[in-house]
């Protein structure tokens, strides 16, 4: 399928094949934000975790504030405690949970820190951030990972996969950290749109019994899941 998707492109015009890998793409990364709901949307998640907004967390101690904001609300510590009380303190273990996921994965924590600052991604299909080399670069590396038949193949192209990937979220950093907000917005797109290359190799790791790679890659491609 993927080839004859690739000849089909080819042969189409070029703002055809733009708007045709687009809609393929979209929200394959991760949940946009426009699929979300109102409470998701209005929900502050730097401050349920007592972190400032901000791209660059430490996630050692994001994970230790965590850990101890789980604890306090253990239901153990409400066993005796009124039924209103016990369901008050589920609810917000539900939102720390729900809010250490989007901040500790930079992808979620990007798309987050753009609500928040009022310029959400709508839709990955929007042209004035989408880059359409990208596109095509991620067009062939998903054809590249279906066509590796051993790890000596797979392995390169993770790594690439996973430089490039390192290399957007230090732009990240650096776009919000100086506040250029539209530079933040078009990476935001980019690591998107890699990150669906990603989640290919996932599962062809998965899918392919036979692929052995390194420790460090292998943590690299399955730490979230």
């Amino acid at each position: 399928m993927m080839h004859l998707f690739t000849i089909s492109l080819r042969r189409a015009s070029p703002s055809i094949r733009c708007s045709s890998i687009t809609a393929r793409f979209s929200g394959t990364a991760a949940a946009t934000p426009s699929s979300r709901t109102e409470k998701e949307n209005e929900t502050d998640h730097f401050h349920i975790l007592g972190f400032e907004r901000t791209f660059t967390i430490p996630l050692d101690e994001l994970k230790a504030k965590y850990k101890h904001l789980m604890k306090d609300l253990h239901p153990d510590r409400y066993a005796t405690a009124t039924k209103e009380v016990s369901d008050q303190k589920g609810s917000m273990a539900t939102d720390v949970t729900r809010a250490y996921g989007v901040v500790r994965d930079p992808l979620l924590r990007a798309q987050h820190l753009l609500e928040l600052h009022g310029t959400p991604i709508e839709e990955l299909n929007d042209q004035s951030i989408i880059d359409h080399a990208l596109l095509f670069e991620v067009m062939e590396i998903r054809e590249q990972i279906e066509d590796a038949s051993s790890d000596e193949e797979l392995r390169p192209i993770l790594q690439s996969s996973l430089t490039k990937k390192d290399e957007l979220i230090d732009q990240l950093a650096e776009a919000f950290q100086e506040g250029r907000i539209d530079d933040a917005k078009r990476t935001t797109a980019k690591l998107q749109l890699t990150e669906s290359s990603t989640l290919t190799s996932r599962h062809s790791t998965r899918e392919g019994n036979a692929m052995k790679l390194e420790p460090e890659i292998q943590v690299a491609y399955f730490k979230n899941d």
